[in-house]
């Protein structure tokens, strides 16, 4: 292998320590996943040595977009009677390094002026009377702690050149330092003498597109990477050994895909050899070495993290699907919830006035008001104050719905036994997993002649373990009642606020109609009718075929319920668990 091998785990995070100090906005920044905790202050602590940055400023995820970019000084403006801009977080920030702190947890808005100052290098800010162009250059170090199904904004991700995943180090797999301040100083010389060849270019993007990355940022950061790798190397010319390190700090972590090793060409079938005299000498025997793109392909496989195949098969999911038991969605409330800005409203409609913006939307006309004021009556002062209605800004507030989890299970005979011991399994998995994020769980079972809601909408896991292990078995399958008694549920909590998904565990197999009499074919009739009613109410339904042989009239149930079909022919409870939480909206 042509390529060094990482000599531990903490090699690369001393490398990119080191590299975002010396290559500083020229690449973005650092996406760094790691939890809170020892390992993540130390490599910060390094970086802060490294730049001679100390401090290096924060941003909060919930800072308010007047701070975050400035606009007036209400205080110099009300004092001087005019005008007067005041410099947001990100201009005080131009040309350091700064932290985003739970980069996962950014707002929209936060992340588009994060994305405007790494892409021009500056911010057009006008708001509240005041128009500027305030530079503000910076590298940026996305602190993300979320979990496998949530990260920071793919946009700002794709900004940040390297990036760097520390969730598995401990303190343990912290090594000697590597790297000087005086080493970066030496390095920032000579960065500009380093050159890269073509070769290594060609290789870089032929190692992105392997990868199926789309975006060509990876591959710009990679190349400045390399020359900075060299730099720190004190080499004026890249190697592999600092294409290598680019591919692990900028490429890899984003790979869509494996890559793929081209074939090597059939061997050609050996000619005859000529005949050959004594005095002639034989031909030398030369051995082409492989490209540059299949040397380093072949040591991206070699240094690809475990466990990448697994992931790469579950990203597109988990982007496009949250887990069982995520947070309601987002509305609109006039006075209860989270803060998230600001609007100009009339304060007799009801909403709580903000002072602040009300006050910065009046201080720009206050010279005016006075002349006006003069103009009208000169004998009367004019107030110190003037504020009018179309000055007056109210709170925005946003709150989350409450989430309610009804699981619908069969306890008819149709569904075996062992089949419901296992759906018993799967709900109390997703039940604990419920608990953890503080939603409702409510449990219906179906048997016999009757739906039966046996555990109205709570949050207590213990009472709702001791109702699933106490639900029976066998008799009929009433499932229009099941789906009629879903949708009077949907409905009660929809006027009650609250986003509900169920989860139908079930065979399909119906055969009790809406009046009680046992019928196949009319209790077919009847569930399809009541599964067309629970299409039109806002919840999200997920069909569970329980059935040992899966049959085509669950997936028809699924379908009329518009909701997600997944047959579990052969499961145990932890995979009806997995299954639930990767299909569940």
């Amino acid at each position: 292998m042509v390529v060094a091998e990482t000599a531990s785990p903490w090699a690369d995070a001393e490398w990119a320590a080191a590299l975002i100090a010396l290559t500083g906005e020229t690449i973005g920044g650092v996406h760094l996943r790691s939890p809170p905790g020892p390992v993540r202050d130390y490599w910060l602590e390094r970086v802060k040595q490294l730049s001679k940055q100390d401090p290096i400023r924060k941003i909060p995820a919930n800072i308010p977009e007047g701070r975050l970019l400035g606009g007036i000084d209400l205080g110099a403006t009300l004092k001087y009677g005019r005008p007067i801009a005041e410099t947001g977080m990100l201009g005080e920030c131009h040309g350091h390094i700064v932290i985003a702190a739970m980069a996962e947890r950014l707002t929209r808005s936060t992340v588009h002026h994060l994305c405007t100052a790494l892409d021009n290098g500056a911010l057009s800010v006008a708001r509240d009377g005041i128009e500027a162009e305030t530079p503000a250059r910076i590298a940026l170090i996305a602190n993300d702690e979320g979990t496998e199904d949530e990260s920071a904004h793919a946009a700002l991700i794709d900004r940040l050149g390297i990036a760097l995943d520390m969730t598995t180090l401990g303190i343990h797999d912290v090594d000697d330092e590597i790297f000087r301040s005086r080493d970066v100083e030496r390095a920032i010389n000579a960065l500009a003498r380093v050159t890269i060849s073509e070769e290594h270019l060609t290789a870089l993007a032929t190692l992105t597109v392997s990868l199926g990355i789309d975006s060509p940022r990876p591959t710009l950061a990679a190349a400045k990477v390399a020359r900075a790798s060299a730099a720190l190397r004190q080499s004026e010319v890249v190697e592999e050994e600092d294409v290598a390190r680019a591919l692990r700090l900028c490429l890899i972590p984003r790979a869509q895909q494996l890559p793929e090793m081209a074939e090597p060409p059939p061997e050609p079938e050996p000619e005859p050899e000529p005949e050959q005299t004594d005095d002639a000498e034989p031909p030398p025997m030369s051995e082409q070495p492989p490209p540059d793109e299949e040397r380093l392909l072949e040591a991206a496989l070699a240094q690809l993290p475990e466990g990448l195949l697994e992931q790469l098969q579950t990203r597109s999911a988990r982007l496009r699907q949250s887990s069982t038991g995520s947070a309601g969605d987002q509305h609109r409330h006039q006075n209860r919830g989270r803060p998230t800005g600001v609007f100009r409203g009339d304060h007799r409609r009801g909403g709580r006035v903000n002072i602040l913006a009300t006050l910065r939307a009046a201080a720009p006309w206050q010279p005016l008001r006075r002349r006006e004021q003069t103009e009208r009556d000169s004998e009367t002062p004019p107030r110190h104050l003037q504020i009018r209605r179309d000055d007056i800004h109210l709170t925005r507030f946003q709150q989350r719905r409450e989430t309610l989890t009804l699981f619908v299970v069969d306890a008819s005979g149709s569904a075996a036994l062992q089949r419901l011991a296992e759906a018993k399994g799967a709900v109390e998995l997703l039940l604990a997993d419920c608990y953890v994020r503080r939603d409702q769980v409510a449990l219906i079972a179906f048997r016999d002649e009757q739906a039966e809601l046996l555990l109205p909408p709570t949050r207590s896991l213990v009472r709702a373990k001791k109702t699933l292990a106490a639900l029976p078995g066998g008799g009929a399958t009433p499932m229009a009642a099941a789906l009629d008694l879903t949708r009077d549920m949907a409905e009660r909590a929809g006027k009650q606020g609250t986003t509900m998904q169920y989860v139908i565990l079930t065979d399909g197999a119906a055969n009790v109609a809406r009046d009680g009499t046992r019928n196949r074919e009319a209790g077919t009739a009847d569930a399809l009718a009541a599964a067309r009613m629970l299409a039109l109410s806002p919840s999200n339904g997920l069909v569970i075929d329980t059935a040992q042989r899966p049959q085509p009239r669950a997936r028809e149930l699924a379908d009329t319920l518009r909701g997600t079909y997944l047959a579990l022919p052969k499961a145990d409870a932890q995979t009806l668990n997995r299954a639930i939480r990767a299909a569940t909206p």
